[in-house]
């Protein structure tokens, strides 16, 4: 193992903690190899990453291009770093960044995943990204700063493609669509349900859309096989939802949800708490609109103001935040904020108060929720025990980190592992 370029996709957030480790562990056994960040934190906020001198690049946006032609200057010396679209580097130790590069529209053209790099099977569901971006413009989303209104799209035949090969050579049979709106391009959408049902295609799936689906969306993608679908629904709110830049209203969500539930399509509802400029009032418009929808089981996410969303300057220059001032505060900053954060006006003991009771009660929610509106769910779990120890897991996932306030991360890299393996290996070398 004497790696050439070492990479790492970071978002803002704790895991920040465990990429600044590792990245200087490297960088110290492996002095020659070059370090490049990339994904949404570093895009967002580059100059500030960059200033880290354990970081050798950053790829701003897709990185598809950018990292085969940075692997090309370092093999060839060609293209030089200044030429490379949405590079960022260091010149001199002047820090240079490169304009953005040009973002794929036809998503068609990349290759897919490297499945055979995966034990596939061992996993009861299999998650596919087949958009990217967003072109709605929520002041909290990543997407106004990381992609700017750009979208991008595989072909419905390309994810049918995608889904064939899965349960020809995997025997997949659950497919979450794990991409921010699965939905928004109707004429995919629409063709990709009939080409599942033409070629009598065995599929049950999920996936996160905007509370704008229709009628015949909804019944379409129920014939498909869609069993559960996740909406920002965000705030029950007119005001806030006009500050939040939602372009949405109560009854489109309230017409989306309950189309849903007709065709028993599980909602997964996501609400925003401890919003910026959020009153009390604001607060009881959501319960009320929770009562709506018959006491739904929803996740409750406390407000996070990412780099880079218009949101995150607003609060900034009400005071209502302090910009973290080095890469090493953005853990601590995202963490404080997630967990215990209250930018609004609501009194934090009944924030505290509001999520102590989602902890409480999200469980017997969805177990309610479903018996009253789909109790055909049920059966379709016993018939399938894949799908029913998955659903349990879920359960347990959503409810126990919340009920004892724990934050999910990813799982340590043991650094010590790889330094004890190299540091034998050159004892060996020695001896011989």
């Amino acid at each position: 193992f004497n790696p050439e370029l070492i990479g790492y996709s970071v978002l803002t957030g704790p895991d920040i903690t465990q990429a600044i480790i590792q990245s200087k562990e490297f960088k110290t056994l492996y002095p020659k190899a070059r370090i490049v960040w990339g994904n949404v934190h570093p895009s967002c906020t580059p100059g500030q990453t960059m200033a880290e001198d354990f970081i050798d690049y950053i790829v701003v946006g897709a990185g598809e291009t950018p990292i085969l032609q940075l692997i090309d200057y370092l093999e060839r010396g060609n293209p030089t770093p200044d030429q490379i679209a949405g590079l960022v580097y260091r010149d001199n130790g002047q820090i240079k960044i490169n304009e953005r590069a040009c973002e794929l529209k036809n998503l068609d053209e990349l290759p897919d995943p490297a499945w055979h790099l995966i034990d596939v099977p061992k996993y009861w569901q299999v998650s596919l990204n087949t958009s990217r971006g967003c072109p709605f413009r929520c002041t909290f989303c990543y997407n106004s700063a990381f992609h700017s209104g750009y979208r991008g799209d595989f072909s419905a035949e390309r994810i049918i493609s995608q889904v064939q090969h899965l349960q020809k050579t995997y025997g997949v049979k659950f497919i979450r669509f794990f991409e921010d709106n699965f939905t928004f391009n109707r004429k995919r959408l629409h063709r990709f349900c009939e080409l599942v049902l033409e070629k009598k295609i065995k599929l049950k799936w999920d996936c996160e859309a905007r509370a704008d689906l229709s009628e015949k969306d909804v019944d379409l993608m129920a014939k498909a096989g869609c069993v559960s679908v996740g909406i920002g629904v965000e705030t029950g709110s007119k005001r806030l939802l006009e500050f939040l830049k939602k372009d949405i209203n109560q009854d489109e969500m309230l017409k989306s949800f309950w189309n849903l539930v007709r065709h028993h399509i599980l909602p997964r509802i996501y609400i925003m708490e401890a919003v910026p400029t959020e009153t009390l009032e604001d607060f009881k418009a959501t319960k009320d609109l929770l009562h709506t929808m018959g006491d739904t089981p929803y996740f409750y996410m406390r407000f996070v103001p990412y780099p880079g969303t218009p949101i995150y300057y607003y609060c900034i220059e009400q005071g209502l935040i302090k910009e973290p001032s080095t890469l090493a505060d953005w853990p601590h900053f995202s963490f404080n904020m997630a967990t215990r954060g209250n930018l609004s006006q609501v009194p934090t003991e009944v924030v505290t108060e509001a999520f102590a009771e989602y902890a409480r009660t999200y469980g017997l929610r969805r177990v309610r929720f479903m018996w009253r509106y789909n109790k055909g769910f049920f059966l379709s779990l016993v018939k399938n025990p894949p799908q029913f120890f998955g659903a349990v897991k879920e359960l347990i996932k959503n409810t126990l980190p919340v009920m004892f306030n724990k934050n999910s991360s990813s799982p340590e890299i043991k650094v010590e592992d790889i330094r004890t393996k190299k540091l034998a290996e050159t004892q060996t070398g020695a001896k011989s």
